[in-house]
């Protein structure tokens, strides 16, 4: 609690509800009084502060203290730096990430951020800036946010609460720009780029516009300060208001915790009426999956389910056939050493014309308005009645070809410092790792499955979020096709038996994709499956598709 409240009165976070908000609870009956007073008990409060919490009225929180210093200079000089330099600022980020969606790319995205700001400076009729002074900032390679601030700001004692104001304001921009500077990887097409100098374009782009606003006469800040700004991270006692929302927020959540365990302790467990399971299955931990679990338990009681994190333990980058770029399919801050590779098969990706880059020009654009145009308006009707996923869609399936082959034993290919494939001692310490975790280490049935999982989107632009986090925002398809590979492999169960993990010889591991979106299932590498475990697979699939 006494984290919450600094957070509160530093950045402004609330993760408490509002007052009102529990007493409406609490006459509700979802906080109960018994709770209530164990909540008082904790927190050394008497009965007599009952009334404390039910009645006293308490004033609105103060302003956190983020953004108080930047405030400054739009109450004392009546200019908002956010409003006039946000929209060009944010313009040059975006081109400048630009992993080619944008029809006119970034000129020159080989140079540094920075860099490149000043060459478009130089080379350019149009100017970032509205004054002379601003554009020499720019140009002049001695520059250092320690002068700009001297002249923005003045009182050093300041300098680091600005520049924590100025950044907190956008804070998106910011944290993308520190992440791709820690782990250029994070972009495909990777771009040059450190937190400082975006933060000393925007520190030139506010002295440019109080510049143009008082023609160079102006002071620093801190010469125009009345009253000094309260320190950012200063600690101070929680307030009365701070300690009543944390014990009504225990209480809120004790009940609750009661509920759900009085509810656990009068449920009748089933009885298995095998003595071991018919299959294993593992899913990942997202909650959609967890809900499949339950039913598919609840059709079979005699099918074992797990929940992982949907990487399965596999840590590298995919590259697709035919493409240059690797993606990361484990979580963002595991930097993987290496990369799979799918080979052996030529896919032929579906194209449209709808998409053509003909229809940007002026001639070509109008002809295919009135000709294809008219026909995608057809077919975007039609596709009410009868959905069918276009080229344009993002199809979980697309991800991975199944029939394709993946290089997955290391055959001595090293290429920038990562190595393609896995040695038997790397794959034997990722299958330990992900069965131990899970304490599956007696194997004994005829199939065990592995479901990631991924899902597919025609309109949505933040459609990563339905695919697997632990995959980094991709479907989960490559690692469990993966993991069953090394799982199977004869070389590697030896080892495991010395690790103490037995997996029976006739079992076979299963890759598989479930898309959380359509609601169906595709199953990898069965080509070698032997007629009782064909059997228990189709089982399986029926269990699966009713579940489903």
């Amino acid at each position: 609690h006494k984290g919450l409240y600094h957070a509160a009165q530093t950045f402004g976070y609330k993760v408490y509800l509002q007052l009102s908000e529990y007493r409406q609870l609490y006459k509700a009956g979802r906080i109960s009084n018994e709770q209530l007073h164990l909540a008082l008990e904790k927190h050394h409060k008497t009965s007599e502060w009952l009334s404390v919490l039910l009645e006293k009225h308490y004033p609105a929180d103060d302003m956190p203290r983020i953004g108080q210093l930047r405030q400054a200079f739009k109450s004392l000089y009546k200019i908002n730096f956010d409003k006039n330099n946000h929209p060009v600022l944010f313009r040059l980020l975006n081109n400048f990430f630009d992993q080619g969606i944008s029809i006119h790319g970034f000129p020159l995205n080989n140079l540094s951020f920075i860099e490149a700001i000043r060459k478009l400076e130089e080379n350019s009729f149009v100017s970032l800036f509205k004054t002379p002074k601003g554009k020499a900032l720019l140009l002049d390679p001695n520059t250092s946010i320690e002068s700009l601030l001297k002249r923005l700001i003045g009182d050093e004692s300041l300098f680091e609460q600005y520049l924590f104001d100025q950044q907190f304001a956008h804070p998106g921009w910011s944290g993308m720009t520190s992440v791709i500077e820690d782990q250029p990887t994070t972009l495909l097409d990777h771009r040059n780029i450190q937190l400082k100098d975006l933060i000393c374009l925007e520190l030139i782009m506010e002295i440019d516009l109080l510049e143009h606003k008082f023609n160079g006469h102006w002071e620093p800040l801190s010469n125009a300060l009345v009253t000094p700004v309260k320190a950012l991270f200063i600690q101070d006692a929680p307030n009365e208001l701070y300690t009543v929302l944390a014990i009504w927020q225990e209480a809120f959540e004790w009940t609750y915790y009661n509920e759900v365990l009085n509810g656990l302790q009068l449920n009748i467990s089933r009885k298995n009426t095998q003595s071991k399971p018919s299959v294993h299955a593992l899913f990942c931990i997202d909650d959609r999956e967890c809900s499949l679990r339950r039913h598919i338990e609840t059709l079979d009681p005699n099918i074992k389910t797990y929940g992982t994190p949907g990487f399965f333990n596999m840590d590298f980058y995919f590259q697709p056939e035919n493409t240059q770029f690797t993606t990361k399919v484990c979580p963002a801050p595991v930097t993987p050493k290496h990369v799979i590779k799918e080979i052996g098969k030529e896919i032929k990706r579906s194209k449209t014309n709808f998409f053509s880059k003909h229809s940007h020009s002026l001639v070509f654009g109008w002809i295919i308005t009135q000709t294809l145009g008219i026909w995608s308006a057809l077919k975007l009707f039609f596709n009410i009645f009868k959905p069918a996923v276009s080229p344009s869609s993002t199809y979980s399936f697309r991800h991975m070809n199944e029939l394709s082959d993946l290089e997955i034993e290391f055959k001595g290919k090293i290429e920038n410092g990562q190595q393609y494939g896995f040695n038997t001692d790397e794959m034997v310490a990722r299958v330990e790792g992900l069965l131990k975790s899970i304490g599956l280490i007696h194997v004994d049935t005829p199939i065990v499955y592995l479901i990631g999982h991924g899902a597919s989107s025609s309109n949505n632009t933040h459609y990563a979020g339905y695919d697997c986090g632990a995959c980094s925002g991709r479907p989960g398809s490559v690692n469990a096709r993966v993991a069953a590979y090394m799982a199977n492999s004869p070389a590697v169960r030896t080892i495991l038996k010395t690790k103490g993990i037995n997996i029976a010889d006739d079992c076979i591991f299963i890759g598989a994709l479930h898309d959380t979106t359509r609601d169906e299932m595709a199953y990898f590498d069965t080509k070698n499956m032997t007629q009782v475990q064909s059997l228990f697979h189709q089982t399986m699939i029926k269990r699966f598709n009713e579940a489903l």
